[in-house]
């Protein structure tokens, strides 16, 4: 994705900063509607945190492990205007499993209504091994008072942990433990003490309109190949301009109005400036110009959180079917045997997202894979003297805190200063820090932009 020529960092109507999910969806967006739009990337490569690479040793790598859910709009309708045809693109596998240390039994839950009624029902009313029907009936009361209350206040929910909040609602025990924790964990990377009730409701609410179409699937590919660098190509067909390994390194601001960036010490001018990067850059730049302004101060209060995912390229396969896996009360809060999707033709490849992220961030990763290791053994995961390649992906600032009370903090697309907009999943939303969060943040900017 690398663009050499210097006229390729010439003037443009918008620069947008960030070749994310956000940063592509509103390149898209613009370039559709005429604008000269010169996409800027620090990596080499597109996709943010949606991304995907090929190590010097040759391994391929991930930012993260990634599912792509049925209930999505926006994302899919972007492949479909792009020229991506998402079923091509999708490997729908339609359930989850939640599985727990041996020789406690593990349960898989069908999450597809509309392809697998029956199946999803019989999954509800059976695994009582695993919940109790009055454990099922106390989640269900829990969901539904919460939707309630999100839709009256969520507010008010943002200053309550999920945690907090089941104990409020009597949720039993054995459903905090066995599907709010492993949830929580597997989806955001921390314990269920520290992610806003709020936030956790936004998982639901927001697709509670087209619910029937629930369904997960893994990416065909990875993610840069598969709908990542099509996206920039889309653009390019449109007439911008993408542009990797250019790190902007300031803002320019000239009569209180945003006039472009500068690029390895190159000024580069444009009407209009999207930053659409990850939230620390983005505070960063926005500190060094605006940072005694009012405006911008809950943004830079806005603090982030880690993420860490372990990647392992295995002598065969670690489990016999590939479909996204809860690991109940383990390090391996989320894992998925990719070899049969998302990386065929290798013999095995274990994709894990591992909790709790701020303390395992700081460790040596010989360290953490003795620690999945330990785990992967415990869940009855054949993965132990089968490691062939890994690699640890950590995301240090690049996520915002989902911790009760910062949702406020999120600022929105428009700013006060003439000529700049903002893109990402932090900024405000209904559908937070997911991969449709970004795209609709995008659509929302470019409509911004576009005035």
């Amino acid at each position: 994705m690398i663009s050499p020529a210097d006229e390729d960092l010439g003037p443009a109507d918008v620069i947008i900063v960030g070749a994310g999910l956000a940063g592509l969806s509103c390149a898209f967006e613009l370039a559709e509607r005429g604008q000269a739009v010169l996409l800027l990337e620090a990596q080499p490569w597109v996709g943010g945190r949606t991304a995907s690479w090929t190590e010097s040793d040759g391994m391929r790598v991930e930012s993260g492990l990634h599912r792509m859910l049925g209930v999505y709009r926006a994302f899919p309708d972007l492949l479909r205007r792009a020229g991506i045809d998402p079923d091509a693109a999708i490997i729908w596998e339609d359930e989850v499993e939640f599985r727990q240390p041996v020789p406690e039994p593990p349960a898989v839950f069908s999450v597809a209504p509309l392809r697998n009624p029956l199946q999803m029902l019989a999954d509800i009313v059976g695994h009582n091994d695993y919940l109790p029907a009055t454990a099922k009936l106390s989640m269900s009361r829990f969901v539904a008072q919460g939707l309630a209350d999100y839709a009256a206040d969520p507010d008010a929910l943002d200053r309550k942990s999920v945690l907090e909040y089941a104990v409020e609602q009597n949720v039993q025990s054995a459903v905090i433990s066995k599907l709010l924790e492993p949830l929580v964990a597997g989806i955001y990377f921390v314990p269920a003490a520290k992610l806003s009730a709020k936030v956790f409701m936004a998982l639901i609410a927001p697709y509670l309109p087209n619910a029937a179409a629930m369904r997960v699937g893994a990416f065909a590919g990875g993610m840069t190949e598969v709908f990542a660098a099509p996206l920039a190509e889309a653009v390019r067909r449109r007439g911008g301009r993408v542009r990797t390994s250019a790190r902007v390194e300031e803002l320019l601001v000239e009569g209180g109005r945003a006039a472009g960036v500068r690029v390895a010490g190159r000024e580069l001018r444009a009407r209009h400036v999207v930053l659409a990067s990850s939230i620390r850059a983005t505070q960063a730049l926005l500190a060094a110009k605006f940072g005694g302004e009012a405006w911008v101060q809950s943004l830079l209060r806005l603090p982030t959180m880690p993420a860490v995912t372990l990647q392992l390229e295995l002598e065969g396969p670690s489990m016999n079917v590939d479909h996204t896996t809860f690991g109940v009360g383990t390090s391996l809060a989320c894992f998925s045997e990719q070899s049969r999707t998302t990386f065929r033709g290798l013999a095995g490849r274990l994709s894990i997202i591992m909790a709790p992220a701020d303390e395992l961030i700081g460790l040596p990763v010989d360290r953490v894979l003795t620690i999945a290791l330990e785990d992967a053994d415990r869940l009855g995961l054949v993965v132990r003297d089968r490691v062939t390649r890994y690699r640890m992906v950590n995301h240090v600032d690049d996520f915002y805190s989902l911790a009760p009370g910062h949702d406020a903090l999120r600022p929105p697309q428009i700013t006060p200063v003439p000529g700049l907009t903002l893109a990402g999943d932090y900024t405000r939303q209904e559908f937070v820090a997911t991969m449709e969060g970004a795209v609709v943040s995008g659509q929302l900017a470019a409509r911004a932009v576009l005035g």
